[in-house]
């Protein structure tokens, strides 16, 4: 493929030439054209050789530089993703924190009910020794008397005084269960207090680590960004000598090219210009003879707004360029009973038939066609049911035009 133009040239200089030299039988031809010397020739063949080494050390680089490239995006992602993850991470322990010192809080509060709690018994248990004391000094004072009714009243009080000591004891042991309930409270305090500090510990450390991890990232792709830099700098200069040489050894073959890139332009006009189509459904009972109407477009290329509208509003697809087509469809319904739908084109030509048999139980279900068909100019498509059903719209029944050729 490299010598196919360096025999054309050679070709050439060829036909330049009116005929070849015999020693002692061919008299030289008297003429003013250029004839292709070895030294020529030899030149040329060696032009081209280093032309083509340039070019191969060329794409060596910039495979290498691609190479590299990919690796460094890759480096670059695989540092945003761990970022990422790191930043979910610090959200976490931040959440995990609040709910900690929330909990810090909570118990706090506790804590502090619980010692105005205490304080009360206290209290309370201070006036009942108060008043244990002075019951003691009256039945003191009574065991002297020797009477039948004051010896009545010192058996009640001695009576009191039992009650008020078992309620006494009764407040004792409600007041060392508190004291103990207090202190139990006072040790998940402190555990979650070092859980807590513990917890800021390790997010302090993560943080350093993260921001120690991601400057050292920076830094390692600067210097590879810098490195790339250069190197592409040095094959720029390269690229523009070895271009430059290509392009005085390739000004011969340009006519051609020329012709070439105006066919492959206008391929890619034709490519381009095709038709593209998918529109979906109605939500809609159809009758015996009833066109389906399509009014919502979820594709549309080289398509005319009128087409569009005739779908939606008649059902009708007008064909506007001519060509090879690739038709697809999928229709949904709930209609038990035997039901069939056919495509048509022209109101006479049947192209495709759907049919659904008539089933019992569950009465959803979808039915498809896909199909190459040849549309000319001005054709007429459409979906006719055949029967009355149910169809169920939007995304659940669409139907596709493709144009594969011209």
């Amino acid at each position: 493929m490299g010598f196919s133009w360096v025999f054309a040239v050679i070709f050439y200089f060829f036909l330049g030439c009116e005929g070849f030299l015999l020693d002692d039988k061919t008299k030289p031809a008297t003429t003013s054209s250029a004839l292709l010397t070895d030294e020529n020739y030899n030149a040329l063949f060696n032009l081209i050789v280093h032309e083509r080494q340039s070019r191969a050390k060329l794409e060596q680089q910039l495979a290498r530089l691609e190479r590299e490239l990919t690796a460094t995006q890759q480096g670059v992602t695989d540092i945003y993703h761990t970022s990422t993850d790191n930043n979910a991470t610090l959200e976490t322990q931040a959440k995990n924190w609040n709910i900690l010192r929330t909990e810090c809080k909570d118990l706090k509060t506790e804590n502090n009910l619980l010692k105005m709690k205490v304080d009360s018994l206290d209290r309370k248990h201070s006036h009942l020794e108060n008043y244990t004391n002075v019951l003691k000094q009256e039945l003191t004072s009574l065991q002297q008397l020797k009477g039948i009714t004051h010896l009545q009243t010192v058996l009640n009080v001695r009576n009191e005084t039992t009650i008020l000591r078992e309620e006494l004891k009764i407040t004792n042991n409600s007041l060392n269960s508190l004291r103990n309930d207090a202190e139990a409270r006072k040790q998940d305090f402190v555990a979650l207090l070092n859980k807590a500090d513990s917890t800021e510990q390790k997010l302090k450390f993560s943080i350093m680590a993260f921001d120690d991890k991601l400057e050292y990232q920076e830094n390692q792709t600067k210097l590879v960004m810098k490195l790339m830099q250069d190197e592409m700098q040095k094959i720029g200069t390269y690229q523009n000598q070895t271009f430059k040489h290509i392009e005085e050894n390739l000004t011969a073959v340009e006519g051609i090219q020329n012709v070439s890139v105006g066919k492959l332009e206008s391929e890619i006009h034709n490519m381009s210009n095709r038709a593209a189509l998918t529109v979906c459904a109605k939500y809609k009972s159809y009758s015996s003879g009833d066109n389906i109407i399509f009014p919502y477009v979820k594709t549309k290329y080289g398509v005319s707004d009128s087409t569009v509208s005739a779908l939606g509003n008649s059902g009708k697809f007008k064909c506007e360029k001519a060509g090879l087509y690739l038709l697809s469809a999928s229709l949904m319904t709930n209609t038990k009973t035997y039901v069939e739908i056919q495509m048509r084109r022209n109101n006479d030509e049947q192209l495709v038939l759907i049919a659904f048999p008539e089933i019992t139980g569950a009465s959803y279900r979808t039915n498809t066609f896909l199909f190459l068909q040849h549309l000319n100019m001005h054709d007429i498509l459409y979906m006719q049911a055949e029967h009355t059903a149910y169809i169920y719209g939007n995304k659940n029944s669409c139907i596709s035009f493709l144009q594969l050729t011209n």
